[in-house]
């Protein structure tokens, strides 16, 4: 999908929720991704995993309804970075470590959240939680590619499991949150997987996201 498509919709979201007269708030936020996945080799273990955390980035629009004072309903469409980081060196057959264009596996996702905010307190910094769900559709993703002897054709690393990848996964999500003045926000988010993004009979894949989130409340801004 190309990214300036994606931006456009972002946008046009942004113009339908501003005009909505049963939307409390509307905006965006700007997060760091802080992302893993779990592989699960089912006939047996390994004890130094090759997958590590990486960061990334996200963007997300966000609309919110309150359905009573405590309690409303936020729904979220953007954009997430997700994968791992390899960390095991790959040796050739000359005994020599291989050349990789970057060690970061990342996933580009289109995400789409819906969710319960449970703000019990209205102050000038308000604390809140969140529970809720988010899917995600892989639009493209970036593999590790190796070069030198054995690899002119700049074998991609994790070529076969990330073709064969579920595109749609389906998630949990729990965070909490400071709100300033219901004008400036700051999440913290843990989003792990509830479907798996890869499962044959000897491995299966999941994902996990924790995601540190500044957002603005426009509306708020505009009524100001």
């Amino acid at each position: 999908m190309n990214k300036n498509i994606l931006l456009i919709v972002i946008l046009s979201l942004i113009s339908q929720y501003a005009s909505s007269q049963f939307i409390d708030k509307f905006g965006f936020n700007i997060g760091t991704t802080y992302s893993n996945q779990l592989w699960d080799y089912k006939y047996f273990t390994t004890k130094d995993p090759q997958q590590d955390y990486k960061t990334g980035l996200s963007f997300f629009v966000f609309a919110e309804k309150e359905i009573i004072r405590v309690l409303s309903i936020r729904s979220e469409l953007g954009y997430i970075q997700k994968g791992f980081k390899n960390n095991i060196e790959l040796i050739g057959n000359d005994g020599n470590y291989q050349e990789a264009g970057g060690k970061n596996v990342t996933l580009h996702d289109l995400g789409m959240d819906l969710e319960f905010k449970i703000k019990l307190f209205h102050y000038k910094w308000s604390p809140y939680a969140l529970v809720g769900l988010r899917g995600d559709y892989m639009i493209s993703h970036k593999d590790i590619v190796f070069a030198g002897p054995g690899y002119a054709d700049n074998s991609a690393l994790f070529k076969t499991e990330l073709n064969a990848f579920n595109k749609a996964n389906l998630g949990g999500l729990a965070g909490i949150g400071l709100e300033f003045n219901d004008f400036y926000y700051l999440e913290f988010e843990y989003n792990p997987s509830l479907t798996s993004s890869y499962n044959i009979p000897g491995l299966e894949i999941k994902e996990i996201c924790w995601d540190f989130k500044l957002g603005l409340n426009l509306n708020k801004l505009i009524q100001k």
